[in-house]
Parts: structure tokens; C-alpha cells; sequence
């Protein structure tokens, strides 16, 4: 199996303990591919020259592009983080920003419909799933269907080596039950909700393409997989 993780701490604290947990159960035979803050573009300017020229043209091409090849090469992504008041951090919230050129709505790759996402999330006794649906948004709206999340309460346990069994105990089990969850990884289908999208994006398109006297890039993209037809 191939693994990419995308970290949105360098801190070896709870995060990361619980991304390690729950890695530990898979890492026989796979081959993982981690990314940290400083892996990841810095904030988004922008330029729109992702969308009008291509992405090869983003300013922060040199670090997008090997994060964005890593996920197409993957059988399962996986993003771990903390949670940030109430949201996903900076750093994350940045990669999504560069992503965004290939939501459905744009230039989509029709890999990231079989894929198998994981959220990894912890707070300070906060809700997680506000944060977690910043990612899980942007992966639907990728195509990405099958996303489960992890997320775990500390209630005052901020620092790992001060942490109690009973919470150690708590993050095991629960990203035991993660792993059960994907453990037999294959690839997916896209399910009601992210075909419908498809299906709007699909209609959009041609509407679009209607007053094109020369198709945009996100009709060619369309047009080159056949998902639209030219001139129609």
C-alpha cells in the first residue's frame, strides 16, 4: 500500500503519537510518504494562474507538485493535525487553498475518485469535527468519497510525555478502530453525494463551453477525458 501523510504539526506531541498509532498497524509492506508545515506552499496569492494557465504556473509550484504527485500515487492519504481554534491549522488550510484548482468544479483527476482518506485530529477538549470538515470538504469536492475521521478530546492533556494511561488507552482504541475501518483498502467508487456533484460540475462545463469561442483549461480538461464533448 501506498501511504501519504500530510502533517500539519512538527511537533512530536499527541498528533503525532496518534498518526504513529495508528501508521504502526500498516506499515508491513507499505510504503509511506510524509509531509510537514515546511514541506507545505506557503499561503496562496492569489494569482489565478492555476486556473487561467495551469498549475505547473502556481508560484509555489515546486513545492505543490510533489505533494500533489504523491497523492495521486497513493492508495490512502492521511492528514494529521491539531485542532486550532476550532479549525485545521494555517498550514493545512494553505494546502487546501493550493488544491482547490482541482476540485470537480476545475480540472479534477479522475485517481483521487478510487481514494481512501483518513482525518487525524486531537484538541484541548474541543469539538474536532469542525475542523476535520474543512479537509473533508475539500477531498469530497475532489472526488474522494471515502473519508473517515479520527478525533480525540484531551480535556487538559497537552503534553505527551505528561499524558495518562487512561488517555493513551483511548487514542490506541480509537485509532484501533480507524484501522479496522480502511484496513482492507481498495479502490473505491465515488458515492451519491460526490456523483451528483460531478454530474453539476458536468453541466456547468458544457453551459460554459456554449459561449467558448476557444475552450478555458478546465473545459479542455473535460474535453480531453471525455466527460464533455466540444462544441456541445
Amino acid at each position: 500500500m501506498k501511504i501519504t501523510v500530510i502533517n500539519g504539526t512538527p511537533q512530536k506531541g499527541i498528533t503525532c503519537h496518534m498518526k504513529e498509532m495508528f501508521l504502526d498497524r500498516l506499515r508491513d509492506g507499505s510504503s509511506i510518504t510524509e509531509f510537514y508545515p515546511a514541506d507545505l506552499p506557503p499561503f496562496c496569492l492569489g494569482c489565478k494562474n492555476c486556473f487561467l494557465r495551469g498549475e505547473q504556473f502556481c508560484p509555489h509550484a515546486a513545492k505543490m507538485m510533489p505533494i500533489w504527485e504523491a497523492m495521486l500515487e497513493s492508495d490512502l492519504l492521511v492528514f494529521a493535525y491539531p485542532v486550532y481554534a476550532l479549525r485545521a491549522p494555517a498550514s493545512i488550510k494553505s494546502l487546501l487553498d493550493h488544491l482547490c484548482v482541482h476540485w470537480m468544479v476545475h480540472r479534477p483527476d479522475e485517481r483521487m475518485f478510487s481514494k481512501t482518506a483518513v482525518i487525524l485530529t486531537n484538541s484541548v477538549g474541543a469539538p474536532n469535527g469542525s475542523a476535520q470538515k474543512d479537509v473533508r470538504t475539500s477531498l469530497s469536492w475532489m472526488g474522494v468519497s471515502a473519508v473517515y475521521t479520527c478525533g480525540a478530546g484531551m480535556m487538559g492533556d497537552v503534553i505527551w510525555d505528561k499524558i495518562s494511561d487512561e488517555h493513551i488507552r483511548m487514542l490506541r482504541k480509537k485509532t484501533g478502530r480507524l484501522y479496522e475501518k480502511i484496513r482492507n483498502t481498495k479502490p473505491r467508487h465515488m458515492k451519491l453525494k460526490e456523483r451528483v456533484e460531478f454530474s453539476m460540475c458536468k453541466k456547468i462545463h458544457r453551459m460554459v463551453l456554449k459561449g467558448e469561442e476557444t475552450p478555458s483549461l478546465d473545459n479542455q480538461h473535460y474535453i480531453d477525458r471525455g466527460w464533455i464533448k466540444a462544441g456541445k
